[in-house]
């Protein structure tokens, strides 16, 4: 036993002084992710950040899509918020007011006029809606808050978040909005994605709101481990080579029995919650991300994935199309069409563009009766009537495939502009604005927007939890610092955890277990 403590206690030590700022910086992200409406009012300048974060010639989905309000107006939206220019595009006026402070609260996914001359807006939190020169929030009859899409049939003003399709009738003000029931396809099961159960499972949301809450305090757990190791680890050091007064020498020494005292108790109270965390953990990236891509399970009873709406956290956009008068909806499990008044359940088309995982950020109809559609996988144009798909740059036809498919293709689109002259033009996620209209050219990014466009505390916190920001300095090795640091950590918890049962054994055989000046273990009878 004393054989194996050892050898255990070596690679625990070593291991965990090496890990310990991934985890601390792993536990803070996971908790600020856990609640993106809490932080969501703190920002962080992007020029703290490397450069891959900066703002250049409208990159990193900074403008998602246009409207025309009048003849020389235009108002762009996306991760910059809302902003007022003109048909030249070479002005610009912030447009955010009545937005809750922070970046976030204005991140737009879709902005519509209305035939009657309304503006909404759909963000993160909410339905907006441009009253008394401001944003003001429209009540819905659903606790969701995230909104995707706005389009308008007739008289009626659709909207939908990511899990319901909201109307509301009569142009002259649409305020009082119902829920509209989109019927489940016919033969589909309620099953969701192997990858979406392990997510939740992660971040606690599989319980709802507590589940998060168990998990930050495992979070909580694992900072507390890693400063208590640390000053395990280095308190002897310090007491061996720097000469101290004796009360200093003797804080230290305080310091490190409490250490090693609460070192103890939390990593064996927290770690089946911290093992779990970990284990999910290395499944939601590369390379193990790869066998459960594809992979679907039925919902786990009693949790939060467990919902009698089929469309629990699945659609994605839509759009009315008054030539076959049905509206085209855009999901999690591909394109579908319903009839105009949602009576019928949708149906699957039988061609599907490709889509990335990380969602659709363009979707339009060309002057030609076209769909375009873009997302981090490309961008296509889809015809409907022939069910003829091409790529929209090369007009070559697409071959449909399957099996796993990466999340990103040679030009991942982020958004989409139209001109006045109906020429559009296309946003590249890295490089911003692709050249695509050869009519009109897009000014570089006034800095008034650059400098009131800061990253979210939130969108940080998930470039540290993946350590996509470190792609800057070891490029896309970047991706296995997770799944590496994540079994490691399984490692740690293992070792401590087996460590903990010998030092209780060996107090049920009365043997005393000390821990001198240099973290070694002493081992006696008692006599």
């Amino acid at each position: 036993m004393t054989q194996l403590y050892r050898s255990f206690k070596k690679y625990h030590k070593w291991l965990g002084v090496f890990l310990a700022i991934f985890f601390v910086f792993f536990a803070l992200s996971g908790i600020v992710l856990n609640h993106r409406g809490f932080f969501s009012s703190v920002d962080v300048g992007r020029g703290w950040l490397p450069a891959d974060y900066h703002y250049s010639n409208w990159n990193n989905a900074s403008i998602r899509g246009s409207v025309q309000i009048e003849n020389d107006s235009i108002l762009v939206y996306g991760n910059i918020g809302v902003w007022l220019t003109n048909r030249n595009y070479s002005e610009f006026i912030d447009f955010n007011k009545g937005f809750e402070k922070g970046i976030d609260n204005r991140k737009i996914s879709d902005l519509h006029k209305t035939q009657t001359n309304q503006l909404f807006a759909s963000t993160l939190f909410g339905l907006f809606k441009f009253s008394e020169n401001k944003w003001q929030k429209v009540q819905l009859p659903v606790k969701e808050e995230r909104m995707v899409a706005i389009t308008e049939r007739g008289d009626s003003l659709i909207v939908m978040s990511r899990s319901h399709i909201l109307y509301s009738l009569g142009k002259e003000n649409y305020s009082e909005f119902n829920v509209l029931p989109l019927k489940t396809p016919i033969g589909a099961e309620n099953s969701v994605s192997l990858f979406k159960t392990i997510w939740v499972i992660h971040s606690g949301e599989i319980l709802g709101s507590i589940g998060k809450i168990i998990v930050d305090f495992g979070g909580v757990a694992l900072i507390l481990l890693s400063v208590t190791g640390l000053i395990y680890f280095f308190a002897p050091k310090l007491l061996r080579k720097i000469q101290l007064s004796l009360k200093l020498r003797r804080n230290i020494k305080r310091t490190n029995r409490w250490s090693f005292k609460w070192h103890l108790k939390v990593g064996i109270i927290a770690a089946l919650l911290l093992f779990i965390v970990s284990i999910t953990g290395i499944f939601l990236r590369p390379p193990l991300l790869i066998p459960i891509a594809n992979k679907v399970v039925k919902p786990i009873k009693g949790s939060y994935l467990d919902n009698p709406n089929y469309w629990h956290d699945r659609l994605r956009d839509i759009i009315y199309d008054s030539r076959i008068n049905a509206f085209v909806i855009s999901t999690s499990e591909g394109f579908f069409s319903v009839n105009e008044n949602f009576e019928i359940p949708p149906q699957r088309f039988s061609i599907q563009p490709p889509v990335s995982v990380m969602g659709i950020n363009a979707f339009d109809i060309d002057e030609n009766g076209n769909y375009i559609v873009g997302s981090f996988s490309g961008l296509y144009s889809w015809n409907l009537s022939n069910r003829f798909l091409s790529d929209y740059i090369t007009g070559l036809p697409i071959v449909a495939t399957s099996g796993l498919q990466s999340p990103f293709g040679s030009m991942p689109i982020a958004g989409q502009i139209s001109f006045s002259d109906g020429s559009k033009e296309f946003f590249d996620y890295n490089i911003g604005a692709i050249g695509f209209s050869k009519t009109h050219r897009l000014p570089q990014m006034p800095n008034e927007i650059i400098e009131k466009s800061g990253i979210s505390l939130w969108n940080l916190a998930l470039e540290f939890h993946t350590w996509r920001i470190a792609k800057f300095l070891i490029g896309d090795f970047y991706i296995l610092i997770v799944p590496i640091a994540g079994l490691l950590c399984i490692v740690i918890i293992f070792t401590g955890s087996v460590m903990w049962f010998i030092r209780q054994r060996r107090k049920k055989y009365n043997l005393i277990t000390e821990v001198d000046s240099d973290n070694e273990i002493k081992i006696g009878n008692v006599g």
